[in-house]
This record gives C-alpha cells, sequence and structure tokens, in this order.
C-alpha cells in the first residue's frame, strides 16, 4: 500500500512525521510520499514547505516529495472542484503523473472539510482517510458535513496534545476516535530541525517571542486595532522579562507596519528584532534562551506551553471573543481555549471543566451536526455563572438555541426566533440560511439572531 501525506505547512509536515516516528501511521509496506500543497494566497509568491531552509529532518520523514499546486495551477488549490464525471480520469492521470501505481492507496490529510484535501479523497475513492489535526481547531467543530462517500472511509483523527487531556469534537459526530500524537515525538523532530537550521542561544540576553495575527485581513478587527494589539504584545513581553522582543508576523498576513513596535520596545526598553524566516515559530522556541512566548490565539501558545514548556502570554482574547462573527467562526474554540487556560486564577484550570465548556461553544456553533451533545450543554450553561456565558456565549445564539442563560426577548421578536430555532432543529428545514439570503431584510434578522 503507498500511503499520501498531504501537507500544506510545515507545522503541518512536521506533525504528520511525528505520527509516523511514534508508529501512528502503519508502515505501508510501499512508499510513503508527501503531497505538498501550497495553499497561500499568492503561491507563486511564498515558498512552498519542502524549499524552506531547514526542512530536510521532516523530508527526509518521506519517501518522496511531489507537488499539488504547480500541477493544477492557475486554479488555486483551495479552489479545485473537480467535477463527478472527471474524476476516474483524474484518479488515472494522478496516479501516472505521481507514480503511485495501481495498487491500494492510503490517504492521511489535514482539514478533510474543505478542499484540496475533500477533492483529492473524492478522486481516490477507494482510500481510507486518517486526518491529522495540526492546531486547537481540532477542539473544535467539523466546519461543514462531509459526503458520507468520504465519512465512512474515516480511520482516525491523530492530533496533538495541546492542552493535555482536553478530548477534540472535531469528526466526532462520525463516530471518529482521536488518537494523541506524543509531545516527545513531535519536541524531538521541532529540535532536529532546529539543529538543523542553526537556531541556538547566540544571543545571551532573555528573550520572548511575539507572534502576530492577521484578524485585520480577515475583517475581524480594524488594522490600526491590529497594531494596537501587536504593541501590548511587545510591552507584555518586556514585563515577562524579555531584554530582546522577536516578531514574526503571521504567514498570512499583509505587510504591516513596524514603527508603532519600535516605539513601544524603545518605551518598554528592550531590543525589537523582526523574524523573516518561513519556520515555524516552535522551531525558534527549541533554540532556548526565551522567556516568554506572546501571542493572541495562535497555536504555538498552546505547543509552546505544554509541549515545548516555555511560559505563554495571550492579549485580547476576551475583545476577540466578542467581535467574531458569525458565531459559527472557524476561530472561536481556539481563541476561548486560549482564552480560558490563561486567565489569572485559573477558572478552568481542571480539564473536566475546561472540556464541558469547549464541548458546549462547540454545540452552539453547530447545533444540528452536535444535537447528541444539547442535553450537555445545556446543563453546563445552568451552572455558569452569568459574566462566564456572557464571555463565551452570545446572548443572541442562546435565543437562537432556546438555551439556559438566554435574555428576555420582546413578543415581537419571539415569532421570528422560534421560526429561526425550528429551522435549526428540524433537518428537513435545514436549507434555512438559503431563505434568509434572498431578501436583504431577512439577511440582517437572521444575522441578528445568530450572534
Amino acid at each position: 500500500m503507498t500511503q499520501l501525506v498531504v501537507a500544506s505547512t510545515l507545522f503541518g509536515a512536521t506533525t504528520a512525521a511525528a505520527a509516523a516516528d511514534a508508529g501512528l501511521l502503519p508502515d505501508p509496506h510501499g512508499e510513503r510520499v508527501l503531497l505538498v500543497v501550497n495553499n497561500a494566497p499568492a503561491p507563486e509568491l511564498t515558498p512552498s514547505l519542502d524549499e524552506i531552509p531547514g526542512a530536510d529532518p521532516v523530508l527526509r520523514r518521506f519517501d518522496r516529495v511531489v507537488h499539488l499546486t504547480d500541477l493544477i495551477a492557475p486554479v488555486h488549490p483551495s479552489d479545485w472542484r473537480p467535477g463527478h464525471r472527471e474524476l476516474p480520469m483524474l484518479e488515472r492521470l494522478l496516479r501516472d503523473y505521481w507514480g503511485l501505481g495501481e495498487g491500494p492507496l492510503q490517504l492521511v490529510c489535514e482539514s478533510i472539510w474543505v478542499n484540496p484535501a475533500q477533492a483529492l479523497a473524492r478522486v481516490f475513492h477507494a482510500a481510507p482517510v486518517t486526518v491529522y489535526a495540526d492546531g486547537l481547531m481540532s477542539y473544535g467543530p467539523t466546519r461543514d458535513p462531509l459526503p458520507l462517500a468520504i465519512s465512512q472511509r474515516l480511520h482516525g483523527l491523530l492530533h496533538l496534545d495541546l492542552v493535555p487531556g482536553l478530548r477534540p469534537v472535531l469528526l466526532s459526530e462520525y463516530g471518529v476516535s482521536p488518537t494523541v500524537i506524543p509531545g516527545d515525538s513531535f519536541r524531538a523532530l521541532i529540535e532536529e530541525v532546529a539543529a538543523g537550521a542553526g537556531e541556538s542561544e547566540a544571543d545571551p540576553r532573555p528573550r520572548a517571542i511575539v507572534v502576530g495575527q492577521y484578524l485585520a485581513a480577515l475583517d475581524l478587527v480594524t488594522m490600526a486595532e491590529e497594531t494596537g494589539m501587536h504593541v501590548r504584545m511587545v510591552e507584555a513581553a518586556a514585563r515577562a522579562g524579555a531584554e530582546v522582543v522577536r516578531f514574526k508576523p503571521h504567514p498570512s498576513a499583509p505587510p504591516g507596519l513596524i514603527e508603532p513596535l519600535e516605539r513601544a520596545a524603545e518605551r518598554s526598553g528592550v531590543t525589537l528584532q523582526v523574524i523573516d524566516s518561513a519556520l515555524p515559530v516552535e522551531v525558534m522556541l527549541a533554540g532556548g534562551g526565551h522567556v516568554a512566548l506572546v501571542g493572541c490565539f495562535s497555536t504555538a501558545l498552546a505547543t509552546a506551553r505544554s509541549i515545548l514548556e516555555v511560559p505563554t502570554v495571550a492579549v485580547d482574547t476576551q475583545m476577540l471573543l466578542a467581535r467574531l462573527k458569525p458565531f459559527e467562526n472557524s476561530n472561536r474554540v481556539p481563541t476561548t481555549v486560549i482564552d480560558a487556560v490563561h486567565r489569572p486564577g485559573e477558572p478552568y484550570g481542571e480539564v473536566e471543566r475546561l472540556q464541558g465548556l469547549v464541548d458546549t461553544v462547540a454545540y452552539c456553533m453547530q447545533p444540528k451536526a452536535l444535537r447528541s451533545r444539547r442535553p450537555e450543554a445545556s446543563v453546563f450553561l445552568q451552572q455558569l455563572e452569568e459574566t462566564e456565558r456572557r464571555r463565551y456565549f452570545s446572548p443572541a445564539r442562546l435565543r437562537l438555541l432556546d438555551l439556559p442563560g438566554a435574555p428576555a426577548q420582546h413578543p415581537a421578536v419571539k415569532v421570528a426566533t422560534t421560526a429561526a430555532q425550528k429551522a435549526l432543529r428540524h433537518p428537513a428545514l435545514g436549507k434555512v440560511d438559503e431563505v434568509t439570503r434572498k431578501s436583504d431584510l431577512r439577511r440582517r434578522l437572521a444575522e441578528r439572531l445568530r450572534g
């Protein structure tokens, strides 16, 4: 059997390689092939993961490397939607072009609910599918429902134990059992990459890394607000004891203004350095000498805290929780997790309490797919104090789902809310979003109800 491992980032490829090192990807008794997908907004301007200096230790875990992006250009990988009648032809062509042979194939991929992973699963229609989750989104719900032809071939979910003991919600509605990738395997591979890339304690001064976000590009905040967030991150790094603050912009972020960060560093008495390496931030942390990693809701905060044992500081998570619209925004669970584990006094220090919070947020995001979790969600919300409910749950969302803590509403609005609740609960009325989009007035009403 040939094993085709699909990865779009070096962090993702490292996660899959660590799973292979731990024996969680069965020996294919054939080749283990890495299919590189350059999913950047402008792939022609961004190096693929196998072109990043220092990636060799990860690439050595695979027998060969093949590419998708150049092959299907000018179609972007996320826009690749082959038609049903094309699939048999594409399978023959791709098997021949990538040298996969005609024998059995196993597909190992990220984000099976979107393309190109879903397109590949459709092309290789008989391949069992293993999903590996390389970030905090594994704790959230599946964003979109999967076709039966794919869901019945799911063989497992592999994930890093980013919050020790916390169980993923991802793909749980399909009965998929999650398996933890040992942190030691991931850390050993990260350290191997760091050694090859020359990351070391060359500067003896205490250092901190600030991981930038790309929230303005997603219209979650304004550019000025995002700059202010980064300034507060630099200040937090200085308070954590850093003398050198290394700022790493998000890979998907547009060019930003560095001058405000330089002024903040000067006011705080620290030296600011901008990191232009495409290596994951975890590789830089493995070099040692860091007193903190500072960010908003980046997965790097979890890997640093739980796997690399580097202190972490989260900035502006509460503000972002209030800004995420609609409630189903896939960044909601990562932001919730980071906010909960970084709060003073550790109100969610017990993993089972945090599990209740994550499961309830996930249910509120995808109430149809996770309808079996409603009783537990209701109990959890009943037990929460009002301030906690308002921190993590939109009042409009609780009202829409008729859950504990929902505020009283005007009788004139109740009729529309009741209709929306029925649509969410009744599979036959699952097309409610298509109806509400038919007029601008209905669309605005739906958005207000959804929170």
